[in-house]
């Protein structure tokens, strides 16, 4: 085992050289001929692998998602128990190393920087899988449709045969039906096996934050918990690419302080300029409102998908976000704001490119700065939603202005009630909580984050649904926080049948990793009275609580 050369892996960057040593020397070699699966797609990987020599390749189903080059790393879905979603083949003659998961785990803990270059890796490895599958989906999508168009054209010179045009057409809707189905289940799974871990990694982290720590180890957790959030939005924004190209987005209007969102935003991506030695400056008009009625979220994905391109395509100078007010009556006010940096410029004939889905402006770009190309097109979309249209002005190798205009409702700023005295004044003497949920780190998460709050209340574990079953039969339960992927019978299949044993008044409350609205309902129409979102804050944990044990 050639040490020195396996320092070089992006797992053990900024990790102290003994440590690194340590995991090594305690791990094993082992070899892989071409076509020898390392990983099939849904078993559990048997340890982490490093790649010391050769190459391997990714696949779902027939497509190649990635090939993985020396000092790659594979399986991290075994921090979690995760069922890997692609399978893992030798593509040469392999030479890997086989790391233990516990010794990882014990160390990861103690060196949280461990943890933070998995989060970089897999999210990583994320963008590229996302982009080879979409990419594939979009190509079967544009052949099926092109077929469409020549067998309507076929058919309907052929009116004396209805049938065979009904039978032909149906045929092809329904091939477009399982593309589609296809891309959506991808979509699905890709969702579920990302936050499933980001729950352990948030919920871990939030819970270290709380403890003893110094200095280094406080900025560490601060910057994986900063990055956690943002990995989550980017996957909620490629979750919700078809529901925009569909036209079935629909903002929320809720009270938000604009001015501290901005200031927000940009102390987030703050960390990335600093990265690339880049300035990144805010000029906020004063005259600005604190608050105004709109959907905070999609504003901040604007803001962030922009601000996320300039950074990157910026290698010297910097960024500036800037809003001003263009006027204000009536209770309404008309900012503009802009993104303006010193990048590489956007030739004109390829301005109209930028904004087409899984574009960008050039191949060259593509492979020197990465991405997907979906930044762009979902902020031009939610844009529109504003009732607004993003434009950009650019020139080449000086910089590029994305800009665009929203007329807000300006809004009060809301009362905020701490639940806090809500909290003490609730009486938990005698009430037990059932968690069910089958990953051991999610289950230390769930429970730590409780005991937070109310360190003397009692938790119950089962980690399959017989053993849910027959703990709700035995005992009395005030709230059951119920996952919905178990490994005999899913949350649903629970929920119903412990309401066939007459439990109606039991609280459920789903903790789903799922962000689809076809899920969420179909918590609800299993008899669940409440859902929360993996991975879930220490606020948001609160509030389930409050509204569980106080009904």
């Amino acid at each position: 085992m050639n040490i020195s050369y396996l320092k070089e892996c992006p797992l053990f960057q900024n990790i102290p050289q003994n440590i690194v040593e340590e995991i090594l020397l305690e791990s094993e070699v082992k070899i892989y001929q071409p076509t020898e699966i390392i990983n099939r797609k849904g078993d559990i990987p048997s340890a982490l692998f490093i790649i010391e020599e050769g190459i391997a390749s990714i696949y779902n189903e027939d497509i190649l998602l990635a090939e993985l080059s020396p000092l790659s790393m594979m399986g991290e879905s075994i921090f979690a128990d995760g069922h890997a979603v692609a399978t893992i083949v030798a593509q040469t003659v392999l030479k890997v190393i086989k790391i233990n998961k516990e010794k990882f785990y014990s160390l990861s803990v103690k060196y949280p920087a461990l943890v933070f270059n998995v989060f970089k890796i897999t999210f990583h490895r994320l963008g590229s899988s996302n982009e080879a599958a979409l990419s594939e989906a979009r190509s079967r999508e544009r052949k099926l449709e092109l077929q469409v168009q020549q067998r309507t054209k076929e058919l309907s010179d052929a009116l004396d045969s209805l049938t065979k045009i009904n039978f032909e057409l149906n045929e092809t809707k329904s091939s477009l039906i399982e593309t589609q189905k296809f891309r959506d289940q991808f979509m699905a799974n890709m969702s579920h096996e990302i936050r499933t871990p980001m729950n352990a990694i948030v919920g871990l982290t939030n819970l270290l934050i709380k403890s003893d720590l110094n200095p280094q180890q406080s900025k560490y957790l601060d910057v994986i918990r900063k990055s956690g959030e943002n990995l989550l939005v980017i996957i909620n924004d490629i979750l919700d690419l078809s529901k925009i190209e569909a036209g079935k987005m629909e903002l929320e209007k809720h009270p938000f302080p604009l001015r501290n969102t901005l200031e927000s935003i940009k102390l987030i991506l703050n960390i990335r300029a600093e990265e690339k030695n880049i300035f990144l400056n805010e000029s906020i008009d004063n005259q600005i409102p604190e608050y105004v009625m709109g959907d905070e979220t999609r504003f901040t994905q604007i803001i962030t998908n922009l601000l996320g391109n300039a950074i990157k395509f910026t290698e010297t100078g910097g960024v500036t976000l800037k809003a001003e007010l263009l006027h204000s009556n009536e209770g309404r006010a008309a900012i503009k704001f802009s993104v303006i940096d010193t990048g590489i410029g956007i030739p004109e004939d390829k301005i109209a490119k930028i904004f087409e889905s899984f574009s960008q402006a050039s191949s060259d770009t593509t492979r020197k700065f990465g991405g997907t190309g979906l930044g762009l097109t979902i902020s031009k979309q939610l844009v529109e939603l504003h009732n607004s249209e993003l434009e950009v002005a650019s020139v080449v190798n000086v910089g590029s202005t994305f800009y665009f205009t929203i007329e807000f409702e300006i809004a009060e700023a809301p009362i905020i009630v701490e639940n806090n005295s809500a909290l003490d004044e609730l009486d938990i003497t005698g009430k037990v909580i059932l968690l069910v949920e089958d990953n051991m780190f999610n289950q230390m998460v769930a429970v730590d984050s409780i005991k937070e709050i109310f360190p003397d209340i009692q938790i119950d574990v089962a980690d399959n649904g017989q053993k849910a079953l027959s703990l709700v039969n035995d005992n009395k339960y005030a709230l059951v926080f119920m996952d919905i992927q178990l490994p005999d019978m899913d949350g649903f299949q629970i929920t119903r049948e412990i309401r066939k044993m007459g439990f109606d008044q039991l609280r459920i409350c789903a903790m789903t990793a799922s962000v689809l609205k076809e899920q969420i309902d179909a918590c609800f129409d299993a008899g669940m009275n409440d859902y929360m979102m993996k991975p879930f804050t220490p606020e948001l944990l609160k509030e389930k609580l409050l509204v569980n044990l106080s009904a």
